[in-house]
């Protein structure tokens, strides 16, 4: 009986690899991530602005570096007209080794492309508790040319990318998350962007330079 580990390629809407699939066997070790689909980059202009930590919204377009905290306004759950503010800092991005990802089962393309790990963090800055489950899948990574690159969704441990996503985030916790994005060989991340709609409110896009 295989004993592979399970890999979800999670396509992007602008792909910067050809194809997109996944390979469904038994899985090794606990844990699911569920993929979504990453939105794409817009063209709107972008703002400089200092890193908001505090529960004032930053501005949409604005262009943060990494390490520095953007505070959005986003839904308590899934379609909810409900509102919390959300401080969202991208902690890191680093390059890993296609040989990382040797216990899981690699399409064709996936196996000559480059593994990126993209970190974040989540602060719930209130005034509502709110369900985080999904979160990870409005954040897209782009390389030089700005292609949104897929992402992959792994079912089963992967140490050098990590996150612990709770079922609820009370007002004044926070949470880790990493996500897993492959680049054709050779390219590298250019920024990492949260992007989504609210209720009424126009498109949200907050871009990290890597």
């Amino acid at each position: 009986m295989s004993h592979r580990k399970i890999v979800i390629v999670a396509c992007a809407a602008v792909l910067a690899l050809a194809g997109c699939g996944s390979e469904q066997e038994e899985t090794a070790a606990p844990g699911t991530s569920v993929p979504q689909t990453p939105v794409a980059a817009s063209s709107s202009p972008s703002k400089e602005a200092p890193p908001s930590g505090d529960g004032e919204l930053t501005p949409t377009g604005t262009k943060l570096a990494v390490g520095e905290t953007a505070t959005v306004m986003y839904e308590t759950k899934s379609l909810s007209k409900d509102g919390t503010k959300l401080a969202v800092t991208t902690e890191s991005v680093k390059a890993g080794s296609i040989g990382d990802l040797a216990d899981f089962d690699l399409d064709a393309q996936a196996k000559v492309s480059d593994p990126f790990y993209v970190t974040v963090s989540f602060t719930n800055v209130g005034p509502l508790p709110m369900e985080p489950g999904g979160i990870f899948g409005v954040i897209a990574a782009h390389n030089t040319s700005g292609d949104e690159l897929n992402r992959l969704s792994l079912i089963g441990d992967f140490a050098p990318c990590q996150g612990d996503v709770p079922d609820n985030l009370a007002v004044g916790e926070s949470y880790t998350d990493c996500g897993v994005y492959l680049a054709p060989t050779g390219q590298k991340i250019k920024d990492v962007t949260l992007a989504f709609y609210f209720g009424d409110a126009d498109r949200t896009e907050i871009t990290w330079t890597a």
